[in-house]
């Protein structure tokens, strides 16, 4: 650990007299700016979060059991670099590392075994290594036919549509090459390649070879118009390996996303549909759809929301021609139980909307400036099933509370209980009401 801190350090020190190489994002505060000779601006910021877990009627696997509790706390760590001079600007982000992982769980291979008839060795370091997050260099000028227009290249969070449907990849990132130009200042055009993953063997790939190379192209047209902010994307997967479906067969996966967003008469309104086709394992012709809208009207202080969405989804396990395929961190998109720590009907745990219809009434209500409120109540039922199984998910209640303690401390609860359906009582074999609950509650700093 002191040696990855040395290095930090020595990093921040290079940068901090390269007066002619990096510049500060825009967003990041002023008063914060280390200002070097010149023009050059370098800005440090960092994120520490704590969080304390209670999970019951739940195993390790995110399947509903009975009787199953788990407690812990875990930690993760980020520290940043955003430097730029004229119209340049770059980024180096890093993470607190642990496998596919972003946070170390508290007391979890912290220490060496103790000897035998030893005590347990309470000191011991935390075992995280340090990932990089953010690694990318900005280049934005007007050359492009006299309008605003740059490339920026490099690891970076990458989301497509206004919607957590096809695409999200904010919570660790992507490797790309995005070119970007505002033909106008409310229209922008974006083109971008994404590598997901290059010359590496695992499963539907010859050994010795090196014929995994998964890609996706992305072209975005977006713009407001009348007030509101209309678009459209078009991304299209190449796994000539079939890595991603792990089937050793080609993939040529094209999905059509149109969205929009805005208020109409003081509703607040997020849209989004995405429609898929192109070529599956065994020739299947690709036909999934995933579909959100979500509708909010404020009274202050109070807000009221309300969801629907729908995720096509195959019955036959395995089988993907109709099923809405998406490719999604392990963030959580709305639900704290099902979507987030439970296995859903798609099999899995952080699949979207994938096999899943949402529908969702909500309100937030903020009694001071500092502190906010939310609750809100799901129905869940899948798209589709095998024979026998039921298609009733359950019903979801969430609550979510945070207090602003000082300008950069925030303290957040969170907890939602399910009461799950028919769908996990004949998949998993469940007597009972097992009722599968989470409790989230923590400390997070930014500076």
């Amino acid at each position: 650990m002191k040696k990855s801190i040395a290095l930090i350090i020595g990093l921040l020190f290079v940068l901090g007299f390269a007066a002619t190489a990096f510049a500060i994002h825009a967003e990041i505060p002023s008063e914060t700016a280390i200002v070097a000779a010149g023009t050059t601006h370098i800005t440090m910021s960092g994120d520490l979060r704590v969080r304390g877990w209670l999970k019951d009627n739940l195993n390790q696997s995110g399947t509903p059991i009975d009787h199953s509790n788990d407690a812990y706390y875990d930690e993760r760590v980020r520290l940043a670099v955003d430097a730029s001079s004229g119209p340049v600007s770059g980024r180096i982000h890093l993470e607190s590392n642990l496998g596919s992982n972003d946070v170390t769980e508290w007391g979890g291979a912290s220490a060496a075994a103790p000897a035998a008839g030893a005590g347990a060795n309470f000191d011991g370091k935390q075992s995280n290594g340090i990932g990089i997050l953010e690694a990318w260099i900005n280049y934005a000028g007007s050359g492009l036919l006299g309008v605003p227009s740059g490339i920026k290249v490099g690891h970076m969070p990458l989301a497509l549509g206004p919607a957590p449907l096809f695409f999200d990849h904010r919570k660790f990132g992507d490797d790309a090459i995005v070119a970007y130009t505002n033909p106008t200042p409310n229209t922008h055009l974006t083109a971008l390649t994404v590598k997901a993953a290059d010359n590496s063997q695992t499963t539907g790939a010859t050994a010795g070879s090196d014929n995994k190379d998964i890609d996706a192209y992305v072209a975005v047209a977006n713009g407001e118009f009348a007030g509101q902010e209309l678009g459209v994307d078009y991304t299209y997967v190449n796994d000539p390996s079939g890595e991603f479906l792990h089937t050793g067969q080609s993939l040529s996966l094209q999905d059509l996303g149109l969205f929009a967003s805005g208020n109409v008469y003081g509703v607040s309104y997020t849209a989004e549909g995405d429609f898929q086709f192109g070529k599956l394992a065994d020739n299947l012709d690709a036909s999934g759809y995933g579909l959100w809208l979500n509708l909010g009207y404020k009274l202050a202080p109070i807000n009221i929301r309300a969801t629907f969405a729908d995720g096509s989804g195959d019955a036959a396990p395995g089988a993907n021609d109709h099923n809405f395929i998406n490719f999604l961190s392990s963030d959580r998109r709305y639900t704290l139980v099902y979507e987030y720590t439970l296995v859903t009907a798609n099999g899995a745990e952080h699949t979207g909307i994938a096999n899943t219809q949402v529908y969702n009434v909500g309100v937030d209500y903020s009694p001071l400036a500092a502190l906010k409120l939310s609750l809100d109540g799901y129905y869940l039922r899948a798209n589709s099933t095998k024979a026998g199984i039921s298609k009733d998910l359950g019903t979801e209640v969430d609550f979510g509370a945070s207090y602003k303690l000082t300008k950069n401390l925030l303290y957040f609860f969170n907890a939602g209980v399910m009461s799950e359906g028919d769908f996990y009582k004949n998949t998993y074999g469940t007597t009972g009401d097992t009722t599968p609950m989470v409790v989230m509650h923590g400390l997070e700093m930014a500076f």
